[in-house]
């Protein structure tokens, strides 16, 4: 009987492995050890015992079961036991008994030894594979706390996180360019991906293996990296209150982050950032200072477009195609450089974040480049052959206008200043007496053309006795002769 209370404790408490395991390895190392030197394991049988400490199932013993049989019909040294050897054994035995006879394993064939010894490795080998697969998966996706443990050639670093004998890679292409890492150094890290050795196929279709064991892959560098650090950070995004839309990302110069909330009592950009940005900035600390932009989505991309480039002042942005989401983000001067960033970082984090194509122009550029567009548009022009179509005519309700509001098509203005107008969702002339002058200019419109615009509107007198008019905007009854409205501050000029 072999007594394995040590070496059974010491697998149960040090490699954790369930008891039933370690018990169905033995006997699995045994019988494999048993058929190695018989030919057959078809009569073994493994039983347990209480061990040297009084604990149960710690030591082993291997049976070969053999009938007695008479001796001229002894035939199978390996089933059977001739019937005088039998009564050497166990006293009153007759022929068609079964005798369990114990087996010294130390008697067993070195190689049969060797090769039980070497599957208990592997089933060992298996078993923590697999125990420690289940417990890297369930950081899949998450942050984790790891100590920088060594470098390799290629630049990666391995880190232990604690999973026994298995150390996660912390691969060159997940280290931000902004920082430096020391041996034992502890740092949180995001679980990018974990998965283990398999049976695959190579090219030429045989079958191969891969490298065994559990590969887990660490990142510093990546976006979910940031937004898991956000999400620990912020507990309004963990109560649901407060969710992270997009998020866009630099590794070691800049992140963009959108956010929303569908409460209206909660502010989600100031949640996030928090009480004079501390949260934000143990984000920012955490990433060696790289800089971080919290910004609110919006439904409407064009507003979005216009907060994705903070930290830049966006005048307007307007849409150039639609269809490739092509638009222009007018700026003042000051602010062009801010709006790009160093080396364009600014634009092309907001892009990604939003989606769109964005060019980022001051005024004078722009004005520039419609002229442009339109000098194309016009060459374009003479080199169609088709007849024109018939322009169709829109409805108010299809242009989006009030039924009471007169279009601009209707005062007879001239063709390029009503298209100006709808390029700048302008399209009733109601619509146009709400902006003020200078909010005119700023969407691209000239004195001349305001003028022209203003000067249209005819305000017609019944009859040379009539004293009051009634405003053509908000339709206030006016004494003869006022210049401005005092109501919706529309302007009137009288011949």
């Amino acid at each position: 009987m072999l007594d394995l209370t040590d070496e059974i404790n010491s697998m149960i408490n040090e490699r954790h492995m369930d008891e039933e395991k370690v018990l169905s390895l033995i006997r699995d190392m045994l019988v494999s050890a048993y058929k190695r030197k018989f030919g057959t394991d078809e009569n073994a049988v493994v039983r347990f015992f209480p061990g040297s400490t009084g604990e149960e199932n710690r030591a082993v013993e291997i049976y070969s079961v053999k009938e007695v049989v008479e001796e001229e019909n002894w035939f199978d040294r390996v089933k059977e036991i001739p019937v005088d050897e039998a009564e050497k054994l166990v006293d009153g035995v007759e022929p068609g008994d079964s005798l369990e006879i114990p087996l010294d394993p130390k008697n067993f064939e070195y190689s049969a030894v060797q090769s039980a010894k070497q599957r208990s490795q592997q089933v060992v080998k298996e078993y923590n594979t697999d125990r420690v697969y289940v417990d890297a998966k369930a950081m899949e996706g998450k942050l984790v706390i790891g100590e920088i443990k060594k470098t390799t050639k290629n630049g990666d670093f391995l880190v232990n996180l604690n999973l026994e004998d298995t150390d996660a890679i912390f691969p060159v292409r997940g280290q931000s360019p902004r920082e430096t890492y020391e041996i034992q150094e502890k740092l949180k890290f995001f679980v990018e991906k974990v998965d283990k050795g398999e049976e695959g196929r190579g090219r030429d279709g045989r079958d191969r293996k891969r490298r065994g064991g559990v590969r887990i892959l660490l990142t510093r560098a990546s976006k979910e990296f940031v937004k898991a650090l956000i999400e620990n950070e912020v507990p309004e995004i963990s109560s649901g209150d407060v969710e992270i839309k997009a998020i866009a990302r630099h590794a070691g110069v800049r992140t963009k982050v959108a956010v929303d909330t569908r409460k209206s009592d909660i502010d989600p950009v100031g949640s996030t950032v928090g009480k004079a940005g501390t949260r934000i900035q143990t984000v920012m600390t955490e990433c060696e200072g790289e800089k971080i932009d919290v910004v609110r989505y919006s439904d409407d991309p064009l507003v979005f477009i216009a907060n994705a480039l903070i930290p830049a002042q966006v005048k307007r942005v307007v849409t150039i195609d639609p269809s490739t989401k092509h638009v222009v983000a007018i700026v003042d001067d000051n602010q062009l450089g801010i709006a790009i960033g160093q080396g364009g970082v600014n634009v092309k984090l907001a892009k990604i974040l939003c989606d769109w194509n964005i060019e980022v122009k001051t005024q004078d550029q722009f004005n520039e480049m419609e002229e442009t567009l339109e000098i194309y548009r016009n060459v374009d022009s003479l080199f169609k052959q088709d007849e024109p179509e018939e322009e169709k005519v829109l409805s108010n309700d299809e242009i989006g206008i009030d039924p009471d509001d007169t279009p601009l098509t209707d005062i007879g203005l001239p063709e390029a200043i009503v298209s100006k107008l709808h390029d700048v969702d302008i399209w009733s002339i109601q619509e146009f007496f709400e902006y003020t002058v200078d909010e005119l200019r700023e969407k691209g419109l000239s004195d001349e053309e305001i003028e022209t615009v203003q000067s249209s509107v005819e305000i017609t007198e019944e009859d040379d006795t009539e004293s009051s008019f009634e405003c053509p905007v908000c339709h206030t009854v006016l004494p003869a002769g006022t210049e401005v409205c005092p109501n919706c501050g529309a302007e009137f000029e009288f011949e």
